[in-house]
């Protein structure tokens, strides 16, 4: 079995968890074989990951999928980069963190239209907004504000 056929009975099944793949991949650690399933949802729980886990290794060897490896489910993180302009718009109102020709720094993504981020910072008490051209964005990713 594929990587694609895996994809798409790993995505039919995500569905039914109300959750969505971040990524998939195969990778080989310490001479073992691991499934590596990211995924994307309002519920990342641990527990709610367990019972995904579960499942999705009962589908995967009802399905004929190799049964020496390991299968890894888990969210990409707090801190996780925004790969595309889909995942940026969904992060509008979040707190994240810009590097770009302009400015590396923290702050609210207050808006993203026609290819400019509208970014807030708090600069020593006072709150500036700056337009950031999208393409001059060398890597955004979500921010945990301290």
């Amino acid at each position: 079995m594929d990587l694609k056929q895996m994809e798409e009975v790993i995505v039919k099944l995500l569905e039914q968890q109300s959750l969505v793949l971040y990524s998939l991949k195969v990778k080989h650690e310490f001479g073992e074989k691991i499934l590596e399933v990211i995924v994307d949802g309002n519920d990342l729980s641990s527990d709610h990951l367990g019972v995904v886990n579960q499942k999705l290794s009962l589908a995967l060897d009802a399905v004929g999928f190799d049964p020496n490896y390991y299968l890894e489910v888990s969210s990409p993180g707090a801190e996780r980069p925004l790969r595309n302009e889909t995942e940026v718009l969904s992060a509008v109102g979040k707190y994240v963190h810009i590097e770009s020709n302009e400015i590396n720094s923290d702050g609210y993504l207050l808006e993203f239209k026609e290819g400019i981020l509208l970014f807030q910072i708090n600069l020593k008490g006072r709150l500036k907004k700056i337009e950031i051209p999208y393409q001059s964005v060398k890597s955004i990713r979500l921010a945990i504000k301290f």
